[in-house]
């Protein structure tokens, strides 16, 4: 009696031994799975942030713009208004010298004068001069365009960024519904007391806990090869 006993009690030693493993992976995966949803939910956090940040820049940098723009506008428009006074000035130079020396010179040759004392145009040219200066001059044409590229620079990272940590988002979210599902199946087996069911708990949840492992330890290897997998 006891010899034909003896397999019985060993299969139930290994199914035992079985479901103790499978309980105690059971409990690590749904740790782990808390420890991902978690992680998830810090990244959605962190790229709310990085939003708001992303968002900052795009309206700096289209302020920096707005101003090298109206600044471009102006410098032509000053342009046109002293050529149009050099011309006004060198027609009334020109008229002087050809009229004789009578009382309609005298009053053309004194409005003349006047016009040159409030002539604008050195002020126009010295505004010109500055919009030319080099980027360490505020204002200038170059330091503007500097600002911009340094603005345009900062948000072109920022939605790499961004782009970064949605990407690890999705790979915690995917860790989260494959440690979810091993530890369901390996749940249901547990309790029906089915072998069956926890091979593929096993696996789902052994896959969960690589790239898990894979996303903490080499996180940019993860991100590449999940931008190889479209996510």
């Amino acid at each position: 009696m006891s010899v034909a006993s003896n397999p019985n009690n060993s299969a139930r030693v290994h199914l035992t031994r079985f479901f103790l493993i499978i309980s105690i992976f059971l409990i690590a995966i749904s740790i782990l799975a808390i420890y991902s949803t978690v992680a998830a939910t810090e990244y959605g956090a962190k790229k709310d942030d990085l939003q708001i940040t992303s968002l900052t820049h795009l309206l700096k940098l289209t302020d920096w713009l707005n101003d090298y723009q109206q600044q471009t506008i102006g410098e032509k428009l000053l342009q046109a208004q002293i050529d149009s006074l050099s011309l006004n000035l060198t027609l009334h130079n020109v008229s002087g010298n050809q009229t004789n020396n009578t009382t309609t010179s005298i009053v053309n040759n004194s409005a003349f004068h006047k016009q040159f004392i409030s002539n604008p145009i050195p002020k126009y040219e010295s505004y010109i001069g500055n919009l030319h200066a080099d980027r360490s001059v505020a204002g200038s044409l170059a330091n503007l365009r500097y600002n911009t590229e340094i603005e345009n620079s900062t948000y072109q990272k920022s939605l790499i960024t961004i782009s970064e940590t949605s990407k690890f988002i999705t790979i915690y979210e995917l860790i989260t519904i494959l440690l979810i599902i091993g530890a369901g199946l390996c749940g249901i087996s547990e309790i029906a007391k089915n072998k069956f069911l926890a091979y593929p708990g096993l696996v789902v949840g052994s896959v969960g806990v690589i790239i898990l492992l894979l996303v903490t330890l080499e996180p940019s290897t993860a991100v590449v090869l999940a931008s190889s997998f479209g996510i």
